[in-house]
């Protein structure tokens, strides 16, 4: 059997204890199942989050920095990314994070399969208003679009001229998402979105106290 099959039947053998065993039924089963692996990718996803939230306040500040580089190098390409790679150098920046691609790349197998289990579960199943979990439920993909947009507005570091934008496009396209496919997966997807804005505020948190106690340098 492939670790992929296997991660499967974890998942089924995990929604049935908790729905069945538990007693919680199907879709609070969805809900306990999505926190509880999202907890469980905290020791892989926090530090990479963390990395990423000091990059990007990094990155904010040397915004004028990079445009007066732009400026003064912009018509010589070569001479211009020799300044910048430089400058990035000197407040111990990468060009490129590769350990928060490979982060990314370790959870998403693991979520991935919480997708495709959940595709096809619940038939015939209620949850709260919502007659069959496995087809679609409008005010549960408006509550999906919702939490998707707390989820972006979290992040106090989006850029100002684009936020709006970040805020709301993520979120209509999980609306028209969660209208595709079951109520299942937008049960999964407002249990992840609301983990990951709480986390994300926790994780500025964190990060503003490091810097004004002199742990991180910006």
């Amino acid at each position: 059997m492939s670790l992929w099959s296997t991660w499967l039947d974890v998942i089924r053998g995990t929604l049935d204890v908790l729905s069945t065993d538990v007693g919680l039924g199907l879709g609070f089963g969805i809900i306990v199942a999505t926190l509880l692996l999202r907890a469980l990718l905290l020791p892989i996803a926090w530090p990479n989050d963390y990395r990423a939230c000091v990059r990007q306040k990094k990155m904010l500040k040397l915004k004028p920095e990079l445009e007066a580089l732009k400026q003064r190098y912009g018509s010589d390409p070569q001479l211009y990314m020799q300044k910048m790679s430089e400058l990035y150098r000197r407040h111990q920046l990468t060009m490129f994070d590769g350990k928060g691609l490979l982060g990314a790349l370790v959870q998403l197998p693991l979520l991935l399969g919480m997708y495709r289990t959940l595709r096809t579960v619940g038939d015939g199943v209620r949850f709260l208003w919502v007659p069959n979990l496995l087809r679609p439920d409008i005010a549960l993909a408006l509550i999906a679009g919702l939490t998707t947009a707390l989820m972006m507005a979290a992040n106090p570091d989006l850029p100002e001229h684009v936020r709006t934008l970040m805020i709301v496009l993520p979120s209509v396209l999980a609306i028209f998402a969660a209208l595709k496919f079951s109520s299942a997966l937008a049960i999964y997807w407002t249990a992840s979105n609301a983990f990951s804005a709480v986390q994300t505020l926790a994780l500025h948190a964190v990060v503003r106290r490091r810097v004004r106690a002199g742990a991180i340098s910006l």
